[in-house]
């Protein structure tokens, strides 16, 4: 069969004007296509030369521009000549008329240039030269496509950990930029250095205290953004948990925006469906937002850590802090918070920094509470016991007293109950039982932050209070106590012993957790479980058991807690009965009762705990011993916490104490902060400060009906629609009938092909019947 003249003409130009066919065809066979790639390389210099001589372009001329340029992109990396040519080329022409060219011409050749950095056609430093110099301009999207652009370059050169030049290399540059004179390209690279801190990229001290230095930049954006890279979120300032306990969460979690775009346009469109779509694209953006939250959360600790010198860096900010006077309140506020939290995290002593809180620390201030936890945070056990004691004074004369309003006084006792748990050796007894006398205020949120220091005084040091508050001696009272004692101002508690090891007496060793607890909890009744399965039953003589009643007399009185001063919740027995028996004779009889059941849970406690006979210094003694003579396993560890949050509620009889409602709900709240303490940075939270124990009240009928009504604000009318009044919209066939009929001609004759047969048969029949005057068919 004869060729047909000119048809390779017609290949070789629809093969000219299709750069995505020619771009495939060149992929394949560079060598084959090299010469039409080179008329295209020569059709993009003519167009460098028109930029150059005219940079704005007519939108309609831009079009061709930015095809020729993608498909160059795209096919240079195959010719390593023209490769670099046609980077030089792009470099010059933003170099030289950047500011003049159009948005998307400028952004083009920038995407270019990074494809052609990716495929070593560009030295990076270059092209980050570039980049920064295009910074200038005043064009959002490309200094968001600049900033990302230099983000993925370090992603990629951290993936490659052979590379270590190159990675000083740019580190030397960005940490250059971070001096520049412009504020734009500090800023940027601040940006990058904090982006990349927080993903893991470069992750190291070098970058942290590159960004710590810009906390004395001329510029005031700049020193906003490193004291907030270094303080964290504002849910990790208040002490929120940002996991999400919801299943619904998590389970939409899983899932990729992605994946829930594609159901959503195969599914059948209905109002659920799009209710359900639209949140969970909310659930997904929420859940991206919070993992990129928490990944601030925990750098900023290693940041702060990461300091080459701490103690220079808090006396600066601090110098900052009280030289500054015309600066907004909220940068003060975030230097305050930073210098506190830098005090708290490395024990440092900047002691004109509590002075300076004086005068913040008022009722009407504002944001006091964050500066009552800025207080809190900056107190340690290596501050003088003088000026915490000052700045506590302080608090106590401005919100605890019988002027100010209930919320200030729930506020200053929770800040003291804060100080005094990091710096108790600031602690005055005469101030602390008249924080003491409040547990009997009107108000329960007063009553309950006071039951919080007498909580914390009870674990810390319970000869700080008064006998009848120390309560019932428990088996921690005695050890917290000589501990205190024994604990000086700026001495270490180090201990050659792990406190609580005892309870393995007579345990086997190598014992797996799940023989514990096959679910993780720890409450008492496993607790009690686990010890009667381990300890072997041991008989005992009732004179042993006097004996050890004597002993545990003499400690009670030793320590001071005699029966006639015991207090209001700590009341003996037949007191307490007194007030509840109306009837003598049966509060006898009660009391016998109760006696006989106390005698037997002694017994009880006796036979089941070989360390029932033991004394405090045997105890002792035995602990030094196990620790030394074992290796510890996960199972021993999780016995031993158990025990030592036993012997809180346990008293030296081996009972245990009766709590109320409130002491309960006290206690968890305390052992709830003492177990995060000792988690991230061990700080306070503004939830310590702000904390306000709610009593549920019953909803009245006006709240209920109020819920619903709010319920009902973004919820569809199911009801009829209205056809008179204002405002009423009309139906489409109703406004169809006013229309002409050009506008819905072909919409009747869509209705006409799409009718059935029998449905075509009653429109012919209704329309002869019309034309003969008759009635009309159903």
């Amino acid at each position: 069969m004869a060729a047909v003249p000119g048809a390779e003409f017609i290949r070789v130009n629809a093969i000219d004007h299709n750069l995505a066919l020619l771009q495939e065809k060149v992929k394949k066979d560079p060598e084959s296509y090299k010469e039409e790639f080179g008329e295209q390389f020569e059709h993009f210099k003519q167009f460098m030369k028109l930029l150059n001589l005219q940079p704005v372009q007519h939108r309609m001329d831009l079009q061709p521009i930015l095809e020729l340029v993608i498909f160059l992109s795209k096919t240079a990396i195959y010719y390593s000549d023209e490769a670099k040519e046609f980077a030089k080329l792009m470099v010059n022409i933003l170099t030289d008329q950047g500011s003049a060219l159009h948005a998307f011409v400028r952004e083009s050749f920038c995407e270019s240039l990074l494809s052609l950095r990716n495929r070593d056609h560009l030295d990076t430093i270059q092209l980050m030269t570039l980049f920064f110099e295009l910074a200038k301009v005043e064009d959002k999207s490309l200094r968001k496509y600049i900033f990302t652009a230099i983000v993925s370059m370090v992603k990629k050169l951290s993936k490659n950990q052979a590379d270590l030049k190159m990675k000083t290399k740019m580190q030397t540059f960005l940490f250059a930029k971070l001096k520049d004179s412009r504020a734009v390209v500090a800023r940027i690279s601040q940006m990058v250095l904090i982006d990349v801190f927080r993903r893991g990229f470069w992750k190291d001290v070098k970058t942290a205290n590159a960004i710590a230095e810009c906390v004395f930049h001329k510029f005031p954006k700049i020193q906003v953004a490193s004291m907030k890279f270094f303080l964290g979120t504002t849910k990790d300032e208040q002490g929120i948990a940002e996991d999400s306990d919801s299943e619904d969460d998590n389970i939409e979690a899983s899932k990729t925006l992605k994946e829930v775009m594609c159901a959503f346009k195969a599914n059948k469109k209905t109002r659920k469906s799009k209710k359900s779509f639209d949140k969970t694209k909310k659930t997904i953006s929420q859940d991206k937002k919070e993992k990129k939250e928490s990944r601030s959360k925990f750098c900023n600790l290693y940041a702060i850590q990461s300091l080459y010198d701490a103690q220079q860096f808090a006396d600066r900010v601090f110098k900052m802090l009280e030289g500054t006077k015309n600066e907004k309140f909220e940068i003060r506020l975030l230097r305050m918070a930073l210098v506190a939290r830098i005090i708290g995290v490395h024990k440092l002593q900047v002691l004109g920094f509590y002075s300076f809180l004086h005068r913040y620390l008022n009722p009407k201030q504002r944001d006091v509470t964050r500066i009552l936890l800025y207080a809190a945070q900056a107190c340690h056990e290596l501050v003088p016991p003088d000026l915490v004691e000052n700045i506590i004074k302080v608090i106590a004369n401005n919100f605890v007293s019988d002027k100010a309003s209930n919320e200030a006084i729930v506020v200053g006792l929770n800040s003291i109950r804060a100080i005094y748990a990091e710096c108790p050796h600031a602690a005055d007894p005469d101030l602390i039982s008249d924080l003491v006398e409040y547990r009997s205020y009107k108000n329960k949120n007063v009553a309950m932050a006071s039951k919080g220091i007498v909580t914390l005084f009870r674990d810390i040091n319970p000869a700080m209070l008064h006998r009848k508050d120390r309560g019932r001696p428990m088996e921690s009272t005695a050890e917290s106590m000589k501990e205190a004692e024994s604990k000086t101002f700026g001495g270490s508690n180090a201990k050659d012993f792990i406190p609580g090891a005892e309870i393995l007496f007579g345990v086997e060793e190598g014992l797996d957790v799940d023989d514990i607890d096959s679910d993780g909890s720890e409450d008492w009744g496993e607790f009690d479980k686990v010890d009667k399965n381990t300890y072997p039953k041991k008989t005992t003589t009732p004179a042993k058991v006097e004996a050890k009643d004597s002993c545990m007399d003499e400690t009670c009185e030793d320590e001071g807690c005699e029966d006639e001063e015991c207090g209001d919740e700590e009341c003996e027995d037949e007191e307490c009965e007194d007030e509840e028996c109306g009837d003598e004779e049966e509060c006898e009889d009660e009391e016998g009762v109760e006696g006989e059941e106390e005698e037997n849970e002694e017994e009880e406690a006796v036979e089941e705990n070989p360390l029932a006979n033991l004394t405090p210094a045997e105890k002792l003694a035995k602990a030094q011993e196990i620790s030394e003579n074992r290796i510890f396993s996960d199972a021993d560890f999780k016995r031993i916490r158990v025990h030592q949050l036993q012997k809180a509620v346990t008293n030296m009889r081996g009972i245990k104490r009766k709590q109320t409602n409130a002491d309960i709900a006290v206690d968890e709240d305390y052992e709830e902060k003492k177990a995060r303490r000792e988690e991230g940075d061990g700080l306070p939270r503004l939830n310590d400060i702000e904390l306000f124990h709610k009593k549920i009240k019953k909803a009245t009928k006006e709240d209920r009906l109020e819920a619903v009504k709010a319920g009902r604000v973004d919820r569809p009318e199911f009801n009829k629609r209205k056809t008179n009044g204002d405002h009423v919209g009309r139906t489409n066939r109703e406004m169809a009938k006013k229309k002409s009929f050009s506008m819905i001609k072909q919409k009747v004759r869509g209705n006409n092909r799409q009718r059935s047969f029998r449905e075509r048969q009653i429109s012919l029949k209704n329309y002869m019947l019309k034309q003969k005057g008759k009635k009309l068919a159903n």
